[in-house]
Formats: C-alpha cells, sequence, structure tokens
C-alpha cells in the first residue's frame, strides 16, 4: 500500500537523493561539496593552530586530502533521503536482523550489570588493586563480547 511518502513522490536510485527546497537532487554532489568544505575547514584550523609548526600549510593539505573522502561519504550519510535508495527498506526497525539487535542488545545490558557488580563486589575483598583504565576496558570487552555471542545466537536462531 502506497503511503505517499517521499519514496513514491520521487523515483529510487542507487545513491539516493536529497530534497533542496520543492526540488529533489542526486545526493552526491552535495555531500561531495560538504565533505570538501568541511575538510578544507579542517586543514584550515590544522594550519592555524601550527601544529606541524615547520610546514603548516603543507600539513593543512595533507589533512585535507586525506579528511575530504570520509566527510564526503559521512556528508551522504547524513543527507540522503532514505526513501530514495534502490532496494532500502521501507522500515527497518521492522526487520528480523532489527529484532536480533534488540535482543542481543537487551541481553548484553543484563550481562554487563551482573558481571560488574560481581566484578565489584569481588574487588571489594579482594587484595588487588585494579587501575581504572583496566576495569573500564574489562567492562567493554564484557559487553562486546556478550553481543556479539547473542547477536550470533539470534541469528543461527533465525
Amino acid at each position: 500500500m502506497d503511503s505517499g511518502g517521499a519514496g513514491s513522490v520521487v523515483g529510487r536510485s542507487k545513491w539516493g537523493k536529497v530534497r533542496v527546497g520543492s526540488r529533489w537532487i542526486g545526493a552526491v554532489p552535495p555531500a561531495i561539496a560538504l565533505g570538501i568544505l568541511a575538510s578544507a575547514v579542517l586543514a584550515a584550523v590544522v594550519a592555524a593552530l601550527g601544529l606541524v609548526p615547520d610546514y603548516p600549510v603543507a600539513a593543512g593539505v595533507a589533512v585535507a586530502l586525506a579528511t575530504a573522502p570520509s566527510l564526503s561519504a559521512l556528508s551522504w550519510v547524513l543527507l540522503v533521503d532514505r526513501s530514495t535508495l534502490e532496494g532500502a527498506t521501507d522500515r527497518p526497525e521492522d526487520s528480523v536482523e532489527s529484532s536480533w539487535y534488540e535482543k542481543a542488545a537487551s541481553g548484553a545490558f543484563t550481562d554487563i550489570l551482573l558481571v560488574t557488580g560481581l566484578g565489584c563486589t569481588a574487588l571489594a575483598f579482594a587484595p588487588i588493586e585494579v587501575e581504572g583504565l583496566h576495569a573500564l576496558m574489562a567492562v567493554i570487552l564484557v559487553a562486546f563480547a556478550s553481543f556479539g555471542v547473542r547477536y550470533a545466537v539470534q541469528r543461527r536462531k533465525g
């Protein structure tokens, strides 16, 4: 059933479109322009701060060349109207992958609470000292591992 959204007004394309006023244009040219502008601003900041005192202009040019592709890609992600992309799911939040993600994330959160609670209790009575950075790294590793395993299990279950 047609919802009357942007996808029904405008055709879909491989690289998507962006709305400018009342018109739709390809999303790539404005994304590239915005990416180049952002990398130029970043290059000017690097040159102005003198992070490479002997060659500030060369450092700025290097930063601009290094960041322009990534900033253009980021600009495209921020600009493109998802409903204008070929093959894009109309409601990604209703996908099976989204369901797997939600189940894995909620289970991982429970695991993190359990492990950090038990870890804090054990460390309170243990005769060892643990640096805060190491403790936080352990929590992140537990979160990554828990989420990864839970997502793989959900995916295998189908």
